[in-house]
């Protein structure tokens, strides 16, 4: 807006604070301590604001509506506070969106997507976990972690997405699996299962994502993440009478270390316990698991059955 005289219009305090909602001292405070914005003094040193002012005020307004704390977007450029709006009122809607006819798996899969292509942990959690109230928990874990971790890791592969960003969405991804699994845990009369990964086999996602299925399916999950040889998931089964183990193989392949663990983990274990095995490895490893009579299984519908004959047989 410009006056009739070519300089722009320029609002008094009060004109702002009304059209942002922000009270006077707490407009003052985010001037002094962020540099949200730089009004010009009058002659007789009131502050007066333009029309871009008001605009990049109201939009940190509706930032910190979101959530967010004045001093992780007073720095931010206005297309770049418009961008983190957008993804947190789509994280938001989604939040609120009743169960029964609430977005579709796709929805939360490509707001999640967004998030971690823009480096925004706050909105990439908040999608996740809208996604495990608002979907059945077969469906979150299938058709949203599942499908968000196999593009992450294809674009990462392929050179589209930085490591930082990969870093990021792991992270993620393991804070609200956690989560997830600790909300799902069943009694303690629930048959147990010991989670992890052979030794030399570090991505544990793939267990995470088991262990949460296996809450799910009515097992309690003793989750012990990455790398652990093969006397040591033994032990554990052991003490505490775990009825099954599980493990994640991802990354090395057809590896003669992991033969040898797969073959000395069963010679260490009661007869009784079962052995189960997927991942995207798993395949692999075909000979020595028929050998040791461990069931492999390559998605986590299969382990969902499997988990749940096995609570009812």
């Amino acid at each position: 807006m410009t006056e009739s005289t070519g300089k722009p219009v320029l609002h008094p305090m009060r004109v702002v604070a009304q059209r942002t909602g922000l009270t006077p001292d707490l407009l003052r405070a985010w001037e002094k301590r962020y540099g949200a914005v730089a009004p010009v003094r009058s002659a007789g040193g009131q502050r007066h604001y333009t029309d871009a002012d008001v605009e990049r005020l109201s939009l940190l307004v509706r930032a910190t509506r979101s959530g967010r704390q004045i001093g992780q977007v007073a720095s931010l450029a206005n297309a770049e506070l418009q961008k983190v709006i957008e993804a947190d009122e789509r994280a938001a809607a989604l939040n609120r969106a009743p169960s029964s006819d609430g977005p579709a798996p796709e929805i939360f899969l490509s707001t999640a997507l967004m998030a971690i292509e823009a480096f925004d942990a706050y909105t990439l959690e908040q999608t996740l976990r809208a996604a495990a109230l608002r979907l059945p928990a077969d469906d979150v874990l299938d058709q949203v972690f599942g499908p968000l971790l196999f593009t992450v890791g294809s674009l990462w592969h392929q050179g589209q997405l930085q490591p930082a960003n990969e870093h990021l969405a792991s992270t993620t991804i393991r804070r609200v699996l956690t989560w997830m699994g600790e909300v799902a845990s069943p009694g303690m009369g629930a048959p147990v299962v010991i989670v992890g990964t052979p030794a030399g086999h570090l991505h544990e996602i793939g267990a995470m994502l088991a262990a949460t299925t296996a809450s799910g399916s009515g097992w309690r999950v003793i989750y012990l993440g990455p790398n652990l040889p093969a006397e040591e998931l033994a032990r554990a089964a052991k003490q505490v009478k775990a009825d099954v183990v599980a493990l994640s193989i991802v990354y090395p392949t057809s590896d003669t270390t992991v033969v040898d663990e797969l073959r000395r983990l069963r010679a260490h274990l009661p007869s009784t316990t079962g052995i189960v095995v997927g991942g995207a490895g798993a395949t692999s490893y075909g000979d020595v698991l028929r050998e040791i009579g461990a069931d492999a299984l390559n998605s986590l519908t299969a382990l969902r059955q499997w988990l749940r004959r096995r609570v009812r047989g």
